[in-house]
């Protein structure tokens, strides 16, 4: 696959051999690059992987994270829960009144919480297994979920949530 570079703008150029004004790279070793071009830049003419690159991935992990877990007191907790049965749950959705009844009745109620990843490192289920953490349910962190869920829903936790008389 080769690409036409012209006027610091790339396009899709399947026959290199037609135009004199351009500079040509082959890209075929490069994997994504459709996918990814913010992965790579102009330099001298040639199309190199940014020297950012590091820092751009980890915020892409950092956000892809932060939409598949909410923070707590207790630390991250994941949005999708898979249960023992195979089923998956949405832990504020479909579980959080649960917890929050066994709370009330004086149960202990063990959760799985995460650390904090670091996003230099790519986020493989194994790793992020490995941040795992067994905590016990707190009313603050019962309070947190109803809140998170109060902004998931798209309203301010507090005041009048946007309706005016």
């Amino acid at each position: 696959m080769f690409y036409r570079i012209k006027n610091n703008e790339i396009y899709d150029y399947a026959d290199y051999e037609y135009a004199d004004d351009c500079k040509y790279t082959d890209l075929c070793t490069m994997k994504h690059f459709d996918e990814n071009k913010g992965n790579y830049i102009l330099c001298d003419d040639q199309i190199v992987i940014n020297p950012e690159l590091d820092n751009i991935l980890a915020q892409r992990r950092k956000e892809k994270f932060e939409k598949e877990f909410f923070h707590t007191s207790l630390g991250w907790i994941r949005r999708k829960v898979n249960m023992q049965n195979g089923s998956v749950k949405d832990f504020l959705s479909d579980i959080l009144l649960s917890i929050k009844a066994g709370y009330e009745l004086g149960r202990d109620i063990e959760l799985i919480t995460y650390k904090t990843p670091d996003y230099t490192k790519e986020l493989t289920a194994e790793y992020v297994q490995s941040l795992q953490e067994v905590k016990f349910a707190t009313n603050e962190f019962i309070e947190e979920c109803l809140i998170q869920t109060v902004k998931d829903f798209g309203l301010n936790y507090g005041g009048n949530n946007g309706i005016s008389n």
